[in-house]
């Protein structure tokens, strides 16, 4: 605690408006320190792509956070990048995100994550045939190269490339306002592959401007411009999470993930709190630290699967079967009462009939349905059960046997 303090008071000190700081900024080095470890940055960007076979810029107006990680092996920073585009009939839009080991990504209709508990290959470098390596893929997501982390990284390794040659001039007038300017330049075998421009504030030190030209003068010359406005550096942030991302983009996670990474670490933990309508018109709610009435079979479930009334048959089996008296709850994805109806025309007593629960199969991580859910008297999931089989009267009972009624 102690030296996360000195270090954000030096950091503070380094963003002084003074000529003192300014002339702190003597070398490449001292702008790679500036932005490499900022505690909490915000920014909004536009990113823009030119090339001579296309007729129209490519814009992206990007939304950006930035959070220190100094404990994370994987990574020097936290992040989100948030971004939309006008497409040919619509605005697209999607976002990035990594912390901890996790990294998602949407764009689309497709919701993707990586989980370094669950398989860490993705996360790892590996080298290619020219002998440099690839990046882990939280660090080769869309955007990744607007935060000022990757900038830092960026200028680190070009620093260490004899194929670049890096110039600063720490102190130039750009549309009449004073900056910190680095030109980088790119040669291989005796061509120029990459010109560089990296523009930054003289109060702060953050990034206002960066322009690259890919292969200027070539058939596949590309131009990039990244410009930054409303940055913002603080002492903290609220942490990054599944459940921040959740809340943030509910449509995302409720439609679209691909993965049942949460779902299947949910053992162990406490059911997520709810709160539905019944078909009845009623409304049944819990908290997460509530305890149930008994052991209770939590069923995920949609109504217009061949196989629902089967599930239902089989769960009820089970229960039938147990040594204690067990709950149901049918939480229905569906918001029409009719075709639930259908499936469970009546309940029996210790049954509870939900509907519109795509909101708890998205914070219990339920990427595909159905999903049985073992739940014990205190709240806390025994198992959890994927799909429909033809075994699932007997799965469940040799799962909630051994539980405490």
């Amino acid at each position: 605690m102690l030296y996360r303090f000195i270090s954000l008071a030096l950091f503070s000190s380094m963003l002084i408006p003074t000529m003192n700081t300014i002339a702190q900024v003597t070398s490449v080095h001292d702008i790679i320190s500036c932005i490499d470890n900022i505690p909490c940055y915000k920014s909004n960007a536009r990113f823009t792509v030119t090339m001579p076979q296309l007729t129209d810029d490519v814009v992206y107006n990007l939304s950006i956070e930035q959070q220190s990680a100094d404990n994370d092996p994987l990574s020097p920073c936290s992040y989100l990048i948030e971004w939309t585009t006008d497409g040919a009939n619509e605005r697209l839009n999607g976002f990035s995100a990594y912390f901890s080991g996790n990294h998602y990504r949407f764009s689309g209709e497709r919701l993707q994550e990586y989980h370094m508990t669950w398989d860490s290959i993705p996360f790892r470098p590996a080298p290619r045939s020219d002998g440099r390596a690839t990046v882990g893929v939280h660090q080769s997501a869309q955007f990744v190269n607007t935060l000022p982390a990757s900038i830092a990284a960026e200028l680190r390794k070009m620093q260490s490339d004899s194929l670049y040659t890096l110039h600063l001039h720490p102190d130039t007038l750009i549309s009449g306002k004073r900056r910190i300017v680095i030109d980088a330049v790119m040669r291989t075998g005796g061509m120029t592959a990459m010109e560089g421009e990296y523009v930054f504030d003289r109060n702060t030190g953050m990034p206002v401007r960066v322009r690259l030209e890919n292969n200027p003068g070539s058939i596949s010359e590309q131009s990039v411009s990244i410009e930054y406005t409303g940055t913002s550096i603080q002492e903290h942030c609220p942490a990054l999470s599944e459940h921040s991302l959740m809340e943030r983009y509910p449509t995302a996670f409720e439609r679209y993930r691909e993965s049942n990474f949460r779902i299947e670490n949910l053992p162990g933990s406490r059911l997520p709190a709810f709160a539905l309508p019944t078909t009845t018109g009623e409304r049944y709610s819990r908290r997460a630290a509530d305890a149930f009435r008994t052991p209770t079979i939590v069923a995920l479930l949609e109504a217009g699967t061949g196989f629902s009334r089967d599930l239902v048959s089989q769960l009820r089996k089970a229960v039938d079967m147990l040594p204690y008296p067990a709950d149901i709850i049918w939480a229905f994805t569906d918001k029409h009462v009719d075709n639930i109806e259908e499936v469970v025309p009546e309940i029996r007593p210790g049954e509870h009939l939900l509907m519109s629960a795509r909101p708890l199969a998205r914070d219990c991580g339920a990427a595909s349905l159905p999903v049985i859910i073992l739940v014990q008297r205190d709240g806390i999931v025994s198992n959890v059960i994927l799909g429909y089989n033809n075994e699932l009267a007997s799965d469940v009972i040799q799962k909630m046997a051994l539980m405490k009624p």
